[in-house]
């Protein structure tokens, strides 16, 4: 789903085998590509299609400057500008349609999300929304329920596709309105596929409610807090560890494009040399990262952070940065100890982030890479810290040419989620590019681990909170979406859960 409004879900496509209808025997519309340097592209009759139907909806669209990017990952961006005079435009609308399904993937309108602050009442936000779906999806959209998006507000509304009486989870539209107009659309994953209710098997045998339960049991990981925030004492617990969906007969568990789930390294065992270094200015910064990172600073210099605003920042925390050059190089301190530092090219740009750990023109592979981070981890690494796991799916502050490396500290064979590590290193260079130490310190003993509940207790509380949900989804395999839908239990991983493992209470 599209960014807009920081609804968060990843748009990835499928190629779908449909029967050509009539209206696929229509011309196209030719507009001017932003990205082919002048060539003439012609859209897909399929999203020409949609493109009509949106300037049923909004007409003042067809009076606009369009361009068109891509496609990009199966998508094709459309904007839309409002000419004031030669050279003076104004965005006025984005449109992202699918280029083999012509569906739309999202839509934005600039002009009404400025009045975003006028938030409508009950009523009016479900007439603006269903209004606009009913014309894109015509005899469709009686499939889909609207419920509210955000508790208490509504600012959007979310329409959830139904088959035999059980919600599509992916396929839905997020639909955001002031008290005018729609001022953004969003989609899940499988609404642009606009698969035909045939595909939908009717729910046949499924798994008891003690099989769920057991299969949650099994999800449910243990875990250690160095410092648990509602005690400040290191504390035991359990969390759920799933993608959020299991096949609804087999258990098994089913990917979407918005599952996130951690998966782990072997144990890494390392000798810990407990290296500290404080700094308390700039230049003292600057020598940290030459002498002691050996980071060149050749006509670099270092300035204290005053833009960052201080609720961004950590307690105590200063931030330094270069100035007078292309790239650029920052510094991070916590009470004047230094917890890292970051090198960033100066050929590289916000959007040029790189997925699934595989760097572009990567000269040095992933095991390669990993062997660089843990040999620089190992002088830094806290004393107490004897075995060390990879997060393999977290991948943070990374650029298009780098691998990036989340360390987390066991104790007792067991993860500490707020001992943390952060390395790394450029794939083309073999240079440590990024280093953060986020490892908390405990103030009393952590807790022993045989003194937890059963996974199936904490499976039990977890369920008796948050019921499995029967529906269906487009499953994800190989980054690709699924035509087939798939009947599954949803398994809550989007609200926050966490037991404690001795007493069995949620922490709240």
């Amino acid at each position: 789903m599209k960014q807009t409004m920081k609804l968060a879900s990843t748009i990835l496509m499928a190629s779908l085998l449909i029967t050509t209808p009539l209206w696929l025997q229509h011309p196209t519309t030719t507009v001017q590509a932003a990205t082919n340097q002048g060539q003439q592209v012609k859209l897909p009759l399929a999203a020409e299609k949609t493109l009509q139907t949106l300037y049923a909806i909004q007409p003042e669209l067809k009076s606009m400057d369009m361009k068109i990017h891509g496609p990009n990952n199966g998508v094709y961006e459309l904007r839309f500008d409002k000419v004031f005079a030669p050279g003076n435009m104004q965005l006025y609308a984005m449109v992202d349609l699918d280029a083999t399904t012509g569906a739309l993937h999202g839509y934005t309108n600039e002009q009404e999300m400025q009045k975003q602050k006028d938030k409508p009442p009950e009523a009016v936000a479900k007439q603006k929304s269903a209004a606009f779906l009913q014309k894109l999806l015509g005899d469709d959209f009686k499939k889909y329920k609207a419920t509210q998006t955000r508790k208490g507000k509504w600012d959007a509304v979310t329409y959830t596709r139904h088959e035999h009486g059980v919600p599509v989870f992916t396929d839905r539209y997020v639909v955001g309105v002031n008290s005018t107009s729609v001022m953004y659309v969003n989609t899940f994953e499988g609404a642009p596929l606009r698969a035909a209710s045939s595909l939908f098997a009717k729910p046949g045998k499924v798994m008891s409610k003690d099989e769920v339960t057991g299969k949650v049991a099994s999800l449910m990981e243990l875990t250690y807090n160095a410092r648990k925030k509602e005690t400040g004492k290191p504390a035991l617990k359990y969390s759920l560890e799933s993608t959020g969906y299991l096949n609804a007969a087999t258990g098994e568990e089913i990917e979407s494009a918005s599952s996130h789930k951690s998966r782990y390294s072997e144990t890494i065992a390392v000798q810990p040399g407990g290296k500290k270094f404080t700094a308390s200015n700039a230049d003292e910064a600057a020598r940290v990262l030459t002498e002691e990172f050996q980071i060149k600073m050749d006509g670099i210099t270092l300035e204290t952070d005053t833009h960052t605003p201080a609720e961004m920042k950590g307690e105590g925390e200063t931030i330094y940065r270069s100035k007078g050059r292309d790239g650029k190089i920052t510094v991070y301190t916590t009470n004047n100890e230094v917890t890292g530092f970051q090198v960033r090219g100066k050929i590289e740009s916000a959007s040029a982030k790189q997925h699934n750990n595989k760097p572009a023109n990567a000269q040095l592979t992933y095991e390669e890479a990993k062997e660089k981070a843990v040999q620089f981890l190992q002088p830094y690494l806290d004393s107490s810290v004897k075995e060390l796991k990879i997060d393999k799916i977290k991948i943070a502050m990374s650029s298009a040419t780098t691998y990036s490396f989340s360390f987390y500290a066991l104790y007792d064979g067991v993860i500490v989620t707020d001992q943390h590590y952060l390395v790394n290193v450029d794939g083309q260079t073999g240079e440590i590019v990024n280093f953060m130490d986020s490892f908390t310190k405990p103030t009393a003993p952590f807790p022993d681990k045989k003194t937890a509940i059963s996974k199936e207790a904490a499976a039990k509380q977890f369920l008796k909170d948050r019921p499995a949900v029967l529906g269906y989804i487009f499953p994800v395999q190989n980054d690709k979406v699924q035509a087939k839908p798939t009947l599954v239990y949803s398994i809550d991983t989007v609200s926050y859960f966490s037991l404690d493992a001795v007493t069995g209470k949620s922490f709240k």
